[in-house]
């Protein structure tokens, strides 16, 4: 592998974890070890290095002088020294590429007359270390196949081999890529929040399966000849695909018994048994609680004195779910439906029918090409009766035993659809699938994916996948997300982070808190009550003032702890979010329709040609001339208006937020264009100067209402002169604009 010394890499800075830039190996006996960091430290042994690694380039390939030194400069080079009465004297190093949320070793060595002294795996253990307190995800390292001592070696540091890749052409070998996952935050959380799960969702609902009470109605209606029979059968395969528990509450053993006929002995008796149950704890706050629930459900009947014994049982149900804090109740009482939502706000928990389960009719079905240059296309497609034997062996394959594929991961639902399937293929070869649960208020909703990680393209199969789901489920407002995964599926794990996913106790469980909305100061309360509402995150009662993107927002978690996220983090862990703040600066930048498609992906037609690279990145790049770089500042909100030019929309469509933005030479790296529309070939079309500006945006919400140029020609932003180039708008404007392409 080649590495050009001008390679730039995104990770953060990387201090030593201590304040010091030795870490001392064992104790003060002789000969005493230290591994060094920092620049200053490790620049005497440069050469040294050198010279070990050119003797050893067998094993370790050939890197010139001048990478150790740019790598060295950028604390990216460990070396073990030993100490003696002559000095310090170069032992091994550890050279690496962070680039976050995962690292590559590119080199180690001990020398020869060292070895078998532990030093090796201390090395890399210290670089474990180093990297979980940073909240690194993965570490990769490439090793020959037939280096059978070196591959021990890594295996004995739990680094499994992810895939086999082709060597250079000069020796043909075979390599292994070899992965291990770091016992970070991101996947084995500590107690209460960190830096790395700032908004306290260990301990949410989101953990585990929602687990409901049922209300007598429902488990009646599991009877053939019921009017709600098919979406009752929904409810019960949904629970045995894991995506719900159900329970009782004691009230429906006493309802039962009410109304049981004299002498006969009733089978709903022994079939409730089965499931288990909560009572409902008497006392003056539970009084309370059904007196306020009385007033909500049946206000009428309240007031005239009027409620029957099963509107009491009714009442009674609803308080055992709240008292217990379980997810909610399910029902078919129209009465107890009706009052949901303030139910929801008041206590917490979610009161559904049975057809909350089941995938609404309008759902369209799969079949999505995307582009992936040199790798060909990939399939995006739903998952049919015929892929259940080819589906379950590619589970199998990846680790997954076989109730657990019945448990959940291979939805069975003969009577509705219950769960929406889909995988990703080359061809007939299969690379990732993913199953989630029905939309609708059931508490977390559970997406389940699976990727080979021994194909080459298993990167841009999960970003597929991970894509498809949020924007598939970007619509239904605040919620939070369950990710289950197989074993050893770094990618996945990877790039969720990236939307704002975070770890649980469980290793095989990722969680997120969703927004879904762009919020202003006048939806402002109604996305501060939408995320009470399920339980997580809650706002400050009044939108703050924009000061920086790093400007602190005070938020209480679930817990009631208060916590400061910057502005930028926020939006990533709530992703899909924006926080329109009073005073945040913002742009109107054109684009053409033909790469507005592509680049944004919200054609309003369907289109028969594949996706472009740029819609398998959650980060896209937006180029442009020069002299625009000023407008792009960090936390920017950036708004795309489609010019008329071939048969554009002449409105704006979409508004996403700036990451970043730098100036790029047109003759760069190409790859550097993945993330764009762009090609080496094509970039003169944007004008003829040899920089570009090149600007990483994400979160991107496509406006419900384009806003078209007669509006903006009545805010003061649309004159033809006004839409040829980027423009800054004043906050009068933006609002304005947000108003009409949201109805808020």
């Amino acid at each position: 592998m080649k590495i050009e010394a001008t390679d730039q890499f995104n990770a953060p800075n990387l201090p030593s974890i201590d304040s010091h830039s030795a870490s001392s190996l064992g104790n003060v006996s002789d000969p005493p070890f230290e591994i060094l960091e920092r620049y200053r430290d490790v620049s005497p042994f440069l050469s040294q290095v050198v010279q070990a690694a050119d003797k050893h380039r067998n094993a370790l390939g050939f890197f010139p002088a001048s990478v150790f030194e740019d790598f060295a400069q950028r604390d990216r080079l460990f070396i073990i020294i030993t100490k003696s009465d002559s000095g310090m004297h170069y032992v091994g190093h550890l050279l690496f590429r962070p680039q976050f949320p995962r690292a590559h070793v590119m080199q180690m060595l001990i020398l020869p007359e060292f070895r078998r002294q532990g030093l090796a795996a201390k090395l890399v253990e210290h670089f474990k270390t180093l990297l979980t307190h940073h909240g690194f995800i993965s570490i990769y390292a490439r090793v020959a196949e037939d280096l059978s001592t070196s591959n021990e070696f890594w295996h004995k540091q739990e680094f499994y081999v992810q895939r086999v890749a082709q060597g250079g052409a000069t020796r043909n070998r075979k390599i292994l890529v070899r992965c291990h996952e770091l016992a970070s935050p991101q996947l084995f959380p500590t107690s209460g929040f960190d830096a790395q799960n700032p908004l306290d969702l260990v301990n949410s609902p989101s953990n585990i399966s929602p687990l409901f009470l049922l209300d007598l109605n429902v488990l009646f209606d599991i009877g053939p000849r019921r009017l709600r029979h098919a979406d009752a059968a929904s409810l019960f395969q949904a629970e045995r695909s894991n995506f719900c528990r159900l329970a009782i509450s004691t009230e429906i053993r006493e309802e039962l018994q009410r109304n049981a006929q004299p002498g006969r002995t009733d089978p709903m008796e022994a079939y409730i048994s089965i499931y288990p149950s909560f009572p409902l704890h008497e006392g003056n706050e539970t009084q309370h609680i059904l007196e306020h629930l009385a007033t909500l459900i049946f206000p009428t009947r309240k007031v005239s004195g009027l409620l029957s014994a099963n509107d009491f049982s009714d009442l009674r149900h609803v308080a055992t779910a709240i008292q217990h804090n379980l997810a909610g109740l399910i029902t078919n009482d129209k009465a107890i439906l009706a009052a949901a939502s303030v139910i929801k706000i008041k206590y917490g928990i979610e009161i559904v029918s049975p057809s909350a389960f089941k995938l609404e009719d309008s759902d369209t079905a799969v079949n999505t090409t995307f582009d992936a240059r040199e790798n060909g296309t990939l399939n995006l497609l739903e998952v049919t009766n015929e892929d259940e034997s080819t589906i379950r062996a590619f589970l199998r394959k990846i680790g997954l035993s076989g109730s657990s594929i019945a448990g959940g991961w291979l939805p069975i639902d003969p009577h509705g659809r219950i769960a929406k399937c889909c995988a990703v293929w080359n061809s007939t070869t299969l690379i990732g699938y993913a199953t989630w649960a029905a939309k609708g208020g059931v508490g977390a909703m559970t997406v389940r994916i699976a990727i080979d990680e021994t194909n080459s393209q298993a990167l841009s199969a999960t970003r597929i996948l991970l894509m498809y789901f949020l924007e598939n489920n970007a619509d239904q407002g605040s919620q939070n997300i369950k990710l289950e995964l197989p074993p050893n599926q770094s990618h996945v794990r990877e790039l969720s982070a990236a939307f704002g996913f975070s770890g649980t106790s469980d290793q095989h469980c990722l969680m997120k808190l969703a927004l879904g909305d762009v919020l202003t100061e006048k939806n402002w309360k109604a996305g501060q009550t939408n995320l009470e509402a399920i339980g997580s995150v809650k706002l400050p009662v009044s939108i703050p003032t924009f000061r920086s993107a790093d400007q602190q927002i005070q938020i209480f978690t679930s817990n009631g702890n208060q916590r400061h996220v910057t502005l930028d983090d926020l939006e990533t862990l709530l992703s899909p979010a924006l926080f329109c703040l009073p005073g945040r600066p913002s742009v109107l930048t054109p684009i053409l329709s033909n790469f507005a498609a592509e680049l944004l992906g919200n054609s309003p037609q369907g289109s028969l040609l594949p996706r472009s690279t740029a819609s398998l990145y959650h980060d896209r790049h937006y180029l442009s001339d020069p002299k625009t770089l000023r407008h792009f500042k960090k936390g920017t909100l950036i708004l795309f208006y489609e010019s008329t030019r071939n048969h554009g929309r002449a409105a704006v469509i979409a508004i996403a937020r700036v990451r970043e933005a730098y100036l790029r030479p047109i003759d760069a790296d190409a790859s550097d264009l993945e993330h764009s529309v762009f090609t080496p070939e094509n970039l003169v079309s944007i004008g003829k100067s040899k920089m570009k500006t090149v600007t990483v945006f994400d979160n991107i919400f496509y406006l419900k209402n384009p806003v078209p140029l007669e509006a903006l020609r009545r805010m003061g932003c649309g004159e033809p002169n006004q839409l040829i180039t980027t423009r800054p708008l004043t906050d009068e404007q933006l609002q304005k604009i947000l108003a009409e392409g949201f109805d808020t």
